[in-house]
Order: C-alpha cells, then sequence, then structure tokens
C-alpha cells in the first residue's frame, strides 16, 4: 500500500550507495549545491509527499501503487545487475526497460520542464512585449499573403457591413492595412501589460501542470519509445570505486561531452551510464566501448544533477557539489533558445536609426576623375578658389563613395535656365527643367545625361552656393558644403542602387501602385543622400524641417483649391495633377530628415528634432516613423531593394487619405479614384 512519502528516486537503488551497508538505518552521503555533505537516512532522500498521487478513501489502486508493483521486479534485476561480473554483456531489453523506468519517474523530469516552461514564458513575455519583435512575428510589414495579420486583418474585414456604409471593401482594406501598420506599436503597447499580467497568472501555474501532466505520462504512457530507443545500445556492467548516483539517474553522452539523458540529442548520444552502485555502472554504447574516467563521470554526475546527488562516502564527491545544476541549466538554455529563435526579430532596428555601414572599396580619386566645372554669371575671379574647393570636397569624398558617373557641375547666376542649357547628350531625353514650388528656393539639380552612350550625372548649383562655400561664415560654408556633397551622394546612390531601381510599369503589382509610384520615386535616394551626408552639417535637420512642414502645407492649401475647383468642373484628372506634385515633395522632404537623423550618432535631440511632435496636429507623427520604417528596410537588402521600394507608394496613398482622395482598385483591376465631400463641400 502507497503512502503519504513517495519516493521518486527507489530505495533499491540508492541502496548501492549506502555509508554502511550493515546499519538498520540505511544511510547515504547527500550532497546539495555548495554546501556540506550530509550523512542521511536514504528514506528522506529523493521523496516529497504525494508526489505521484494522493491515498483513495475507495481503495482504488492509486499511480504510486502502480509503480510500486513495477519495482517489485526491478529490485531483483537491480541486485543482479550489481553482482555480475565486471564486463559481461547484458540483455538489451532488460537494460533499456529498467533504465526508462528509473529515470522517467524523477523529479528531475519536472524540474527541467518546468524551468524550460517557465524561461520560455519569460522569454515569450520579452518578446510580446517587443513591439518590434511582435511585429515581425504576426508579419505586420510582410508585403501580404499568408501572414498572422493578413489572416487576422481578412477576417475582421469580412465582418465588417462595409457595403451599408457605402465604403469600397478593396479601399476599406488598404485603409485598415496601413492604418493597422502605422498604429501597431502604440495598440501594442496599450495593451503590454495586460499581456504580462497574463503570463504572470501562466507562470504561477506551470508546477501543477507540469506535475499533472508528468503524472498523466507515467500512469498512460509505457515508456515504449525510451525503451526502444535504449534497446538498441549494447550494455555491460562496469567496475568503479566511489561512483556517485545523480538525481537525473542516467547521463547521456554526446560527442566528449555528458549531458542529462533526457535533455540530450538522441541522434548525437555515444554513451549511457546509469550508476548503480559506488562500484558497479550499467553502461550502453554504440559502436566502441571506451572506458569512462571516473573523475570525469563523478564530475559529469554532479553537474548534471538538478538538486542533488549521492555517494558512498563524503569523499566520493568532494568539492563536486558547486557544479550541481550547471549541465541541466545550459541543456534548458539552449532549448529555450531554440524555442524562442523563431520569434525573435531577425533584423535587430533601433527605435530611430539603424547602423550605417560603409561599403569600402576601391572607388576613382579626385586626380583621376574627368569631369567639367563651369561658373556663368559669376565675378572672374570666382572660378579658381570656388574650384580648388569642389575639387577637395571630391577628393575626400572618393575615398568612401564611388562617384566615376560625374559628368561636370555648373554654378549658374541664372539658375533655371542653367538646368536647361545642360547638353544631356539625347535628344530623347529631353530639355530639364526646374520644377517650381510654393515654398523654399530649389538651387541644385542633378541631370541624367549621356557621354559615348554611357548614362552620367551633371550637377547645377544656383550662384547662391558658390557664394556660401567662399563665405567667411561658418553656417554658410557648413550649408554649402552639404548641399554639395548631397548632390555628389546622390551619384553614388545612381551607381550603387540606380539600376536595381529601374521596374517596368508591367511589373507593378497593381494600377494604384502605378498611380502613385511616381510620388516616392525619389524618396529612396533622398533618405539615402541625406544619410551620407548627415556628418557634412549636422544641423541641417532643422532645415528638412522645415522643409517637411513647408511643403505640407503648401501641399494642403493648394489641393483644398484644386478640390474646390473640380467640384465645379469635375475634371478629375485636373485634380490629380494638382494633386500628385505636392505629395511628391512632402514624401521627398521627410525621406531627407529621416536619412538625414539615421546618419547621425544615435541621439535624442538635434536640430530639426521636434518634427514629429509638430506633425500631431496633422496626426502623422506615427506615419513619420514608418515612414522611417520602410526606408530603412531598403539598407543594406540590395537583393529586396526593387520590391521593398514598391511598398512605399503605399506612403502616398497614405498623405492622399489626408486630402480626401481615395485610389483604389476595382474588381477588373482598373483604378477608381473617390473624392467624398470634405471641408470643401460647402462650395
Amino acid at each position: 500500500m502507497s503512502g503519504k512519502r513517495q519516493h521518486y528516486i527507489p530505495r533499491f537503488l540508492q541502496r548501492g550507495f549506502l555509508h554502511d551497508p550493515r546499519e538498520k538505518a540505511e544511510r547515504t552521503w547527500l550532497h546539495r549545491c555548495r554546501a556540506p555533505a550530509r550523512l542521511v537516512g536514504i528514506r528522506d532522500v529523493g521523496v516529497s509527499e504525494h508526489f505521484y498521487s494522493k491515498l483513495r478513501p475507495d481503495g482504488v489502486a492509486t499511480l504510486d501503487d502502480l509503480i510500486t508493483a513495477i519495482e517489485g521486479s526491478l529490485d531483483g534485476e537491480v541486485t543482479a545487475l550489481r553482482s555480475a561480473p565486471v564486463g559481461q554483456s547484458i540483455d538489451s531489453a532488460s537494460a533499456a526497460r529498467l533504465t526508462a523506468h528509473l529515470l522517467l519517474r524523477t523529479a528531475h523530469v519536472r524540474s527541467v520542464f518546468a524551468q524550460a516552461a517557465t524561461q520560455i514564458l519569460d522569454g515569450a513575455a520579452s518578446l510580446l512585449t517587443d513591439a518590434a519583435a511582435l511585429r515581425e512575428h504576426v508579419g505586420v510589414d510582410s508585403p501580404g499573403g499568408t501572414t498572422v495579420f493578413e489572416q487576422e486583418l481578412d477576417r475582421v474585414m469580412a465582418k465588417l457591413p462595409l457595403e451599408t456604409m457605402s465604403v469600397p471593401r478593396p479601399l476599406a482594406r488598404r485603409i485598415a492595412r496601413f492604418w493597422a501598420r502605422e498604429e501597431f506599436d502604440t495598440l501594442s503597447s496599450e495593451n503590454f501589460p495586460m499581456i504580462a499580467q497574463a503570463l504572470t497568472r501562466v507562470v504561477s501555474q506551470i508546477p501543477t501542470w507540469i506535475r499533472d501532466a508528468h503524472n498523466n505520462a507515467l500512469q498512460t504512457s509505457t515508456g515504449e519509445p525510451w525503451e526502444k530507443y535504449l534497446a538498441t545500445l549494447h550494455w555491460r556492467v562496469h567496475g568503479a570505486t566511489g561512483a556517485v548516483l545523480p538525481d537525473c539517474i542516467a547521463l547521456a553522452r554526446e560527442g566528449a561531452s555528458f549531458t542529462p539523458f533526457l535533455l540530450s540529442e538522441r541522434d548525437n548520444v555515444n554513451l549511457v551510464v546509469l550508476p548503480l552502485a559506488h562500484d558497479r555502472l550499467l553502461v550502453g554504447f554504440r559502436g566502441v566501448n571506451d572506458p569512462v574516467g571516473l573523475e570525469t563521470l563523478n564530475t559529469a554526475s554532479a553537474a548534471c544533477s538538478d538538486n542533488f546527488f549521492i555517494s558512498q562516502s563524503a569523499a566520493d564527491g568532494a568539492d563536486l557539489s558547486i557544479l550541481i545544476g550547471q549541465r541541466s541549466a545550459d541543456a534548458v538554455d539552449t532549448i529555450v533558445a531554440d524555442a524562442l529563435a523563431q520569434f525573435r526579430p531577425r533584423r535587430q532596428e533601433a527605435t530611430h536609426r539603424t547602423q550605417v555601414q560603409t561599403n569600402v572599396t576601391a572607388t576613382p580619386t579626385a586626380a583621376s576623375l574627368s569631369f567639367s566645372f563651369m561658373c556663368t554669371g559669376l565675378a572672374a575671379d570666382v572660378a579658381a578658389p570656388l574650384g580648388e574647393i569642389v575639387t577637395a570636397v571630391v577628393q575626400e569624398l572618393t575615398r568612401s563613395m564611388s562617384l566615376s558617373t560625374l559628368d561636370g557641375m555648373t554654378f549658374s547666376a541664372d539658375y533655371s535656365n542653367a538646368i536647361q542649357s545642360v547638353d544631356r547628350g539625347n535628344l530623347e531625353l529631353g530639355t530639364e527643367q526646374s520644377h517650381s514650388r510654393e515654398y523654399g528656393r530649389p538651387i541644385a539639380k542633378a541631370v541624367n545625361v549621356f557621354r559615348d552612350g554611357t548614362p552620367k550625372t551633371h550637377l547645377v548649383f544656383d550662384a547662391i552656393v558658390a557664394g556660401w562655400l567662399l563665405s567667411e561664415d561658418h553656417n554658410e560654408r557648413a550649408n554649402a558644403v552639404h548641399i554639395l556633397v548631397k548632390m555628389l551622394a546622390k551619384i553614388a546612390y545612381t551607381e550603387r542602387h540606380g539600376r536595381k531601381l529601374l521596374t517596368p510599369s508591367a511589373l507593378l503589382p497593381d494600377e494604384v501602385v502605378r498611380f502613385v509610384y511616381e510620388c516616392v520615386a525619389t524618396a529612396p535616394s533622398d533618405y539615402f543622400t541625406a544619410r551620407e551626408s548627415a556628418f557634412a552639417d549636422p544641423t541641417a535637420g532643422e532645415r528638412y524641417a522645415t522643409l517637411m512642414l513647408d511643403s505640407l502645407i503648401s501641399a494642403r492649401r493648394s489641393i483644398e483649391e484644386a478640390r474646390l475647383r473640380y467640384r465645379n468642373n469635375e475634371d478629375l484628372d485636373s485634380l490629380l495633377r494638382a494633386a500628385l506634385p505636392p505629395i511628391s515633395f512632402v514624401l521627398g522632404h521627410a525621406a531627407e530628415w529621416l536619412g538625414h537623423r539615421d546618419g547621425l550618432p544615435e541621439q535624442d535631440d538635434f536640430p530639426g528634432a521636434s518634427l514629429t511632435a509638430e506633425l500631431r496636429v496633422f496626426e502623422l507623427h506615427n506615419w513619420l516613423e514608418l515612414f522611417g520604417r520602410d526606408l530603412r528596410a531598403l539598407y543594406p537588402a540590395d537583393d529586396h531593394f526593387t520590391s521593398a521600394r514598391l511598398a512605399l507608394s503605399q506612403h502616398a496613398e497614405r498623405l492622399l487619405w489626408t486630402v480626401q482622395i481615395f485610389p483604389w482598385p476595382m474588381e477588373d483591376g482598373s483604378l477608381y479614384v473617390s473624392v467624398p465631400w470634405g471641408a470643401d463641400g460647402s462650395a
């Protein structure tokens, strides 16, 4: 009949490590971590109240009764093995059955599973409260398809009565998907406390769940898979002098290192050891039966133990108690790390910035570059010193970026005419123009040209840039050098990425992307060049912030006027021609500010850093961070550059929504643009 105190390491196994077998008390030396060995009765070792089951008042057999019945025969088997001659071969089936039963019933099983479960939940808590990890796990930023995010979005959208709300379902889905991406971090952070609280409750229940699962497994499972595996080994009895018994019962050797058998990788195991007594070992092996040194074995037994090990004498385990728990902890850590690996973000991303990586390649020096230099409408004594400054800047930049396609530079007092006058080398390219805008003042432009069939770039600067370069004012010089570096970075950008971005219209995914694609065409370049030139003038962020806000206000004003005209003339094409260029300017300046921020050292404050806060009034502060995330995703993953760039078109749609212009694809794939009545409705 079972009792309240139930042994998970049977006393018949412990008797092989008795201090003095002649004593009636049956005592052994108990070693616990960082504590002196104690001589204790085996009735108090490897035992716990109701470890397997409580007594049944109706007399029905309990799990402890079943285990006790099984061990009636195992006791005799262990006694026979202890008296077997050293080196004797043992029946594999018998050895496997004994080993499987002993190692599966221990508290060590529950402990390691509880440790692993707790660590996994702790790890999950940290990941689930990490917005970057969570958004990657559910696929928030994936292009589409069968991600968890897409599936959940479709499930929710299917339940919405959009038809009664007069909202086209394709349009509603585009808006919902982008809004979820934009607000994901905010929504996640609001729910983090609830997630953490729920996981804390779960962790507190782990010991109970593990106990119940372990007991259920012992009652319903025969341990057959373990027995089958262990029966594939060859078994023999080995002699020893002073072996100890770990609380994990059996050790497995993988390569040259030992681990608790239950935590081993079976395919890597070449040896299994079950200590039967202080002078006998049951050893299962595959291949060569090479001997194991006792010192190595005892050290491994201590490290593989979870809470304790026992020995015949205090000296047998001397100085080893400090190792208790180490190998089990290492094995659990590995298991947990593997389990959590799939949930961790593949790309660790800072809140605002990523580490800028410089590609060091052999680049032509300024001395080897051949490019034209012209000054038109400037004083005669300007050309020489200006040329020296330009050459010095180019010389320095060629140390880190390729400028081989630089055709030349022109500084002109008539900026617009100078742009139109550039010989582009190909009549099909037409004449380049300076695009006017309602804010700021364009002062630099990169013009694409052909020279002997090779595409190159000619840079045109307003005369004011020349004046700043030659100025005695430090701020003016810094501003001008920054402009020059940024324009030269455009050349490096084109050489590095330009050909990857030539996406034929036929490859664009739908008519909406084709419609807004040109709005984001320059954003990758604007981001890259601003990032690469940030070092030249850290204060440029303030100018970018001003340009972004000015362009946004200008765009909203001009599009509002175009909407009023549209209400009278119903000329949608005219409205769109008026709306798209301003949206493109906003996206370009936003990309410049984001690139500049990412090009600076990590810091909370810099000139222009207030832009995010200033965009709150337009409810675009979260959008700006999402735009930055998508731009950073372009670099340095060149292989995915083109497809990632296409996703930027969603940001053009996002800004059009703010002015009540909604492009969306109809069932036949054609483009439809909804222009609902907004603030212009009273006109």
